[in-house]
């Protein structure tokens, strides 16, 4: 088969990015051919021609030519590409299918102007797909279609291997500065599990691009007195972030939702337990799907200082870390990217 990809970039280096990529190269290495329309430019493979709002018409005609060639239009997310998906293959006959991920899956629907564009794209899919069973759920709370869960995926073979002896000394999140992402919670959480272990670091891995929220985040530290003992980081290699994984103590990200703003799903969990790491996330959003509550990590309610430092010093405490890792590993090996793939691959055949 050849199936057409619409999705923002293949950057590795985010967290979406990434599974495109891997999803993507997976799918190619099956057999089939792939051609990749993007959004932005990222300098791989594929050719950025796709615009939102004003442009979606636009975009639709000029990729008309390029989908009329395939035999399925795979859609990573609903917004735009969704909308794109769909109005490019307008009487051409082509399977659509729609990956539906977070925030863009489901703001739309409550937009006037979009609102009825966005459903007739959903409706009009082959097939639609979330990331999880929460984005799943807040789409029937607005439209009723038939909707698969498709965990995504991410490759292991490089990622499971004997650990180094290094010490140990911080807890770890990767995710890009920006208030969704709760260290506004995370960091005065540490700063009260610091009172129990006073050696305990913490390296926060992601894009600082916002500036007013990452200056918050290091004034939040300063008022709780950890400032030097809070690293924010950016720019990295894979090896180096690698290495920061293997190194940790523990994973958190302590993600929050804003309205229709939230975490699709949370692929970060899965990259951390195939290190073997404890982990802690949050309830009421994707991140449910990513981690095994109670088996390898603890999510914990949104917004909750108190309940996170306790998770903190519960996972860090706890007498049996080797039951912990080998719960993680066994939680990333049931989610490397060729399941998901495979699961996709059904859909563009049935």
């Amino acid at each position: 088969m050849r199936i057409a990809f619409l999705t923002y970039n293949i950057d590795p280096r985010s967290g979406w990015g990434r599974h495109a990529s891997d999803l993507i190269y997976e799918i190619k290495r099956l057999g089939h051919d792939v051609i990749i329309l993007k959004e932005a430019d990222d300098k791989l493979e594929g050719e950025a021609v796709l615009k939102r709002g004003l442009g979606l018409v636009w975009s639709a005609l000029k990729i008309r030519k390029i989908v009329s060639g395939c035999d399925v239009v795979h859609a990573l997310d609903a917004y735009p590409y969704g909308i794109i998906a769909s109005l490019a293959s307008i009487g051409l006959n082509k399977k659509i299918i729609i990956t539906a991920v977070g925030t863009y899956a489901i703001t739309p629907l409550s937009l006037r102007r979009m609102a009825w564009l966005m459903k007739w794209a959903y409706v009009r899919a082959n097939h639609v797909a979330t990331i999880s069973a929460y984005t799943k759920e807040r789409i029937l709370e607005k439209l009723r279609i038939n909707i698969k869960v498709i965990n995504p995926g991410i490759k292991l073979n490089s990622l499971i291997r004997p650990d180094d002896d290094l010490p140990r000394d911080y807890i770890l999140s990767v995710g890009a500065i920006k208030k969704r992402k709760g260290y506004h919670i995370s960091i005065p959480a540490f700063a009260e599990a610091r009172k129990n272990i006073p050696n305990l670091r913490y390296k926060i891995v992601g894009d600082q691009s916002d500036r007013k929220c990452l200056e918050s985040l290091k004034n939040i530290s300063k008022d709780h007195g950890i400032e030097e003992y809070v690293d924010f980081i950016q720019n990295i290699s894979d090896e180096d972030l690698d290495k920061l994984y293997r190194r940790a103590k523990l994973f958190i990200l302590t993600s929050v939702n804003y309205g229709d703003n939230f975490e699709g799903y949370g692929l970060v969990f899965i990259e951390a337990a195939a290190r073997g790491l404890p982990v802690i996330g949050t309830l009421d959003n994707g991140i449910g799907d990513a981690v095994r509550d109670g088996i390898n990590g603890i999510l914990v309610p949104q917004k909750d200082i108190i309940k996170t430092k306790e998770a903190i010093l519960k996972l860090l405490s706890c007498p049996d870390q080797e039951k912990i890792k080998k719960s993680s590993y066994d939680w990333a090996l049931d989610h490397e990217i060729n399941k998901s793939a495979d699961e996709y691959i059904g859909m563009y055949g049935n």
